[in-house]
């Protein structure tokens, strides 16, 4: 580990620090994406054996499916991401997220849940990663908004397994992922606050560079 000191100008970072301002509804669009992946990862194929009654094997590729499409999705998501965006990919993705839990909450056949979280996957796959490029670029102070998102974020993935066995105990499996959609639409509807991560600025190779009059 580096033993990194402060120069004897500058004042030793705090211990703890609440997060910027700017870094809470980052954060939130990460709460978000992490809540779905964990809801996903841990009760996929628990959904599927319970709620549409399938075969152990059946229910297991079906989370397979899930952490297949979000693999795929980042892989091919820089490219993507140049092209559009952070802002319009980033709600582009929600919209797939939140289509995908429409199907799996009225799926009444395996192949419409399973089809449902492979949506799911590919929609919440380059949220986080985009959350932290925001986060290194906004404020005053990028090491902290970073810390920030980050701790918001992954403690979305400490209490998404457990808060979807509660609600599925107090109601119903289905109900569960009833949440994971309605905060998959979080994604799309705060997707604008990431315009600070944004790599699409283009400079128009035909454009002079205009020297400045001179006195």
């Amino acid at each position: 580990m580096l033993d990194l000191q402060p120069a004897e100008d500058e004042e030793p970072p705090p211990r703890f620090a609440l997060p910027p301002r700017s870094a809470l509804l980052i954060g939130a669009i990460g709460f978000c994406a992490v809540f779905a992946e964990g809801a996903s990862l841990d009760w996929s194929a628990v959904y599927l054996r319970d709620q549409l009654e399938t075969s152990a094997g059946l229910a297991a590729a079906c989370t397979t499916g899930f952490t297949l499409t979000m693999a795929i999705a980042r892989i091919a998501g820089d490219r993507v991401v140049d092209r559009y965006g952070a802002v319009r990919t980033v709600r582009a993705s929600g919209v797939v997220a939140v289509l995908g839990g429409l199907l799996i909450v009225f799926a009444e056949h395996p192949a419409a849940a399973m089809g449902g979280f492979a949506l799911m996957g590919l929609g919440i796959a380059v949220v986080v990663p985009l959350c932290f490029a925001a986060a290194g670029r906004s404020g005053a102070n990028p090491s902290l908004a970073i810390a920030g998102v980050a701790t918001i974020t992954y403690t979305s993935g400490l209490i998404a397994p457990s808060a979807i066995g509660l609600l599925a105990q107090a109601t119903s499996l289905m109900v569960s992922f009833v949440l994971v959609t309605v905060l998959s639409c979080g994604i799309a509807g705060l997707a604008g606050v990431l315009r600070a991560g944004d790599r699409t600025k283009v400079t128009r190779p035909d454009a002079a560079v205009v020297p400045e009059p001179r006195p």
